[in-house]
């Protein structure tokens, strides 16, 4: 049930400079960027428990390491421990962590977000 009517772009239309914040961080962090758009969607669906993306098995090296610290930041940070941050040095540079980092935060919050608004977890606009 929808707590606040509409979808995810009525809702965040009702306040304007929240919507173009998000169209800017969509656009400029999100799709754009310098780290592949599709593994930060891979990192998105881990967040939102998508059985594909939280079989860690099925994954190895940038997509293994990202989804990693994708876990650390949502869930536990004392994983985010001297090994994982010399692996994450190993397959990306620091503008590319700072990128990923700050894409999975954000998206965290809009997952949590949209669920307490009674939307999906998923933005279905990024999704597809």
């Amino acid at each position: 049930m929808a707590h606040i009517a509409g979808s995810e772009h009525d809702v965040r239309a009702l306040v304007p400079a929240a919507a173009e914040a998000y169209d800017y961080a969509r656009d400029n962090m999100i799709r754009g960027g310098i780290v592949d758009p599709e593994l930060k969607e891979l990192c998105f669906r881990f967040l939102a428990d998508d059985p594909e993306a939280t079989d860690l098995s099925r994954f190895a090296g940038r997509e293994l390491l990202a989804l990693r610290w994708a876990h650390a930041i949502a869930w536990d940070s004392t994983q985010a421990d001297d090994e994982l941050w010399a692996a994450l040095h190993a397959e990306f540079s620091e503008p590319e962590l700072v990128e990923l980092g700050c894409s999975i935060g954000y998206e965290l919050g809009q997952q949590h977000w949209r669920r307490t608004v009674g939307l999906p977890a998923r933005d279905q606009e990024l999704a597809s």
